[in-house]
Formats: structure tokens, sequence, C-alpha cells
């Protein structure tokens, strides 16, 4: 007998919303300006309480590839676990098990965290490696802000459960 394959969490996952921006362009007109504006701010923060000299300069030679390296963190996050949870997918049923409703169990909010653990750890290996490599402050003061902007960007809209 054929196994019944089911769609739909790959088309409407918790973290689908990063998929939705590249699926539905009005939703991209937002997503985009306020991730924009969610690393400026967080950047400007660390910043500020590195005390950093120039901070003008270095936000200006920072915040496109933060952005753009934030989103591919996040993307790559959603992506693996979106595969992850399709190979594991009996096992959830058979637990009765909702994984894109983070809050409906243990493993469903371990699942999520996972994800979001993930995503942290990509945007901090994108940070250092890619965005911070080349410029001229201390070892210290880059690891601060890579894992500064780790934490507090990581993508927390994952607990939400879809619509």
């Amino acid at each position: 007998m054929r196994k019944e394959v089911k769609l739909y969490n790959l088309i409407f996952p918790m973290w689908g919303i990063y998929f939705f921006g590249l699926l539905f362009p009005a939703f991209l007109l937002i997503l985009l300006p306020a991730n924009f504006a969610v690393d400026s701010i967080m950047l400007l923060v660390l910043f500020f309480l590195l005390k950093l000299p120039e901070k003008k300069v270095i936000y200006k030679k920072t915040i496109w590839k933060t952005w753009g390296f934030g989103f591919l963190a996040d993307i790559l996050a959603s992506g693996i676990f979106v595969a992850f949870s399709e190979g594991l997918s009996d096992v959830f049923q058979r637990g009765n098990v909702n994984i894109y409703l983070p809050y409906s169990s243990l493993p469903s909010f371990l699942f999520t965290t996972g994800a979001v653990l993930l995503a942290g750890i990509f945007i901090y290996v994108f940070q250092r490696r890619f965005v911070l490599k080349k410029l001229t402050l201390e070892e210290g003061q880059k690891k601060k802000i890579a894992l500064g902007m780790a934490i507090l960007t990581a993508p927390y809209l994952m607990y939400l459960p879809p619509m």
C-alpha cells in the first residue's frame, strides 16, 4: 500500500514567514524594511554599548552585509528544519505531536528552539567570518557584536504558531 503524503508542512510551516517573503512580493515589501530596521537598531545599540569610535562609519560598512547574511541565516535554518521535520514526520505523528504548534508539546517547543538556536549560530558565524572580518576592531569587540546580533536578531517569530 502506498504511503499517504501530506504537504501541508511544506506549504505552511510555522517559520514559513521567511519563505512567504520569497513567494509573495507584497509580504516581502513589509518584511525586508522591518528586518533592516531591526538590524540597524541592534547594530547601533551594540556599537553604543561597546563605546565604539566612528559608529557611523562602522555602521555603513556593516549594515548591508548584516542584513543580507541575517536573512540567509534565517532561510538556511528554516530550510534545514523543514527538511528535518519531514524526515521525522512519522515519529511526530505517532506521538500525536504537532511540530508546527510550538507551545502544544515539549517536543514541539524543543524543535522550534533548535531552529531558533541554529539560526542564531548561523548569524554569529556569518557576522564573524563575513561581516566583521575586515574591520579594524579588537577581536573581543567583534565577538561581542557577533554574539549580540545572534542573540538579539535570532528569528523568534518561529515561536508564533501558523495562522
